[in-house]
């Protein structure tokens, strides 16, 4: 029987690329122009000297009058200690920490005033009702008297100079909001969690560094984002979600702002441990994706002839479109094509084709190494990209393609959980 290897070594050029179209089209196009992007941000920031302590400097200077720090929090009462623990210790000085708490059923309440007694929350309020999170933060903003403030989970906590460092990309007067970059804390848990480190190096720093120099960054994370107060005051606030913190941004791009992304800021935050928990959060993900891209604002992004068409708005939604909603159908295609065609020998194809993923997993991943700072060098990570090659291959894609699916049929995300019932009933559908 042929192995995989034989198989593999006996392509021709013309052979290879009818066989593995897919990475030929499709991943070798994204990785080039990603290592080269990548390459380019590591020789841009070098030769400008934009290294971590003069962002940290600037970003300390602009925050000279202060920073607000909202945290929307629902049943987090040991999440919240630690994150206030965390903003304790960030060299950002003069910090108005605002906690919103939306409708708790532990402790959180009693464990709020007592850190309010502290003196480590300035404005607490309490919503016995839960309303979600974009009316938790709006209820927030209404407290917020700086001229920037922070959005940021009650699972996330900081590096020291992570706020500073966002900070400084709003010198240009353009931006609107600033999104952090993202690590796992928990990422030692298990290999479940593992695999998430890896895939928010790869899909969050990896790919939003990319997006960010393509002026096709579309979300500022709800766990760690910057806005300039005087942006969001203009749009009336955040709209209500699955998907919030893209939604805002889009409606920022939409009203003329920028939105850029900090990879020096970083905030770790805790990911799902479980295979249950992963894939209901991915699912809104992914169905929040299709809510807000393809039906919300479908008709503002890429008629050319509204007011709202800006060019590299819409190039960020057929980047979507195309490598996130439509790439899992591509390779399912891929896959039955071989199956159809190979029959048993189609094996050979999926392994050599695993093989080639983890190629440019492996590569992507030494970018991002070469790109952070050294502390974030986890390079025992590198032992687990076999799995996450397959993992990502052959879990995410497909939940991703359920998600699309279910959102294009039933629309799923006007049914999660995430909002509050009373909150989905009264929203707009689109």
């Amino acid at each position: 029987m042929e192995t995989a290897y034989d198989f593999f070594t006996n392509q021709t050029t013309d052979s290879f690329i009818r066989n593995y179209w897919i990475v030929v089209f499709v991943e070798i196009p994204r990785f080039f122009m990603g290592g080269l992007l990548v390459i380019f941000s590591i020789l841009f920031f070098k030769s400008k000297g934009q290294t971590p302590e003069r962002l940290n400097r600037m970003g300390a200077q602009i925050l000279k009058k202060g920073v607000s720090i909202i945290i929307a929090m629902h049943n987090e009462e040991e999440a919240i200690c630690r994150a206030l623990s965390s903003l304790n210790e960030l060299c950002t000085e003069n910090k108005t920490i605002i906690v919103v708490n939306d409708g708790s059923t532990d402790d959180s309440h009693n464990v709020c005033l007592s850190l309010k007694k502290k003196g480590l929350i300035q404005h607490y309020i309490y919503n016995e009702s839960r309303g979600g999170k974009a009316a938790a933060v709006n209820l927030g903003i209404r407290y917020v008297k700086t001229d920037f403030f922070v959005v940021m989970d009650a699972d996330t906590s900081f590096d020291r100079d992570a706020l500073n460092i966002a900070a400084a990309y709003f010198e240009d007067s353009h931006v609107g909001a600033v999104g952090g970059n993202l690590a796992v804390r928990n990422y030692n848990d298990n290999l479940i969690t593992r695999t998430q480190q890896i895939n928010y190096l790869l899909s969050i720093t990896l790919g939003r560094i990319v997006r960010d120099m393509l002026g096709f960054y579309f979300v500022a994370s709800g766990a760690f984002s910057m806005y300039r107060t005087t942006a969001i005051h203009q749009l009336g606030g955040w709209g209500f979600g699955p998907g919030e913190d893209a939604d805002i941004a889009i409606r920022l791009r939409i009203a003329g702002w920028t939105v850029r992304f900090a990879f020096f800021a970083t905030g770790q935050t805790a990911v799902p441990d479980s295979a249950p928990g992963l894939i209901k959060q991915r699912m809104r993900w992914d169905r929040s994706l299709i809510r807000l891209r393809y039906r919300k604002y479908l008709g503002h992004v890429l008629n050319p002839f509204r007011a709202s068409f800006k060019l590299p708005l819409a190039l960020s939604f057929f980047d979507i479109y195309f490598f996130t909603a439509l790439h899992p159908f591509l390779f399912v295609g891929f896959v039955t094509e071989k199956v159809v065609l190979y029959g048993p020998s189609a094996l050979l194809f999926i392994i050599t084709t695993m093989f080639l993923f983890l190629i440019i997993d492996t590569f992507k991943i030494l970018m991002v190494f070469a790109l952070l700072r050294s502390q974030y060098h986890q390079y025992s990570l590198l032992l687990y990209v076999p799995y996450y090659t397959f993992y990502n291959i052959y879990f995410l894609r497909f939940v991703r393609l359920f998600a699309v699916c279910h959102e294009l049929i039933f629309r799923g995300s006007y049914k999660d959980d995430y909002v509050p019932k009373k909150v989905r009933d009264k929203i707009k559908r689109y």
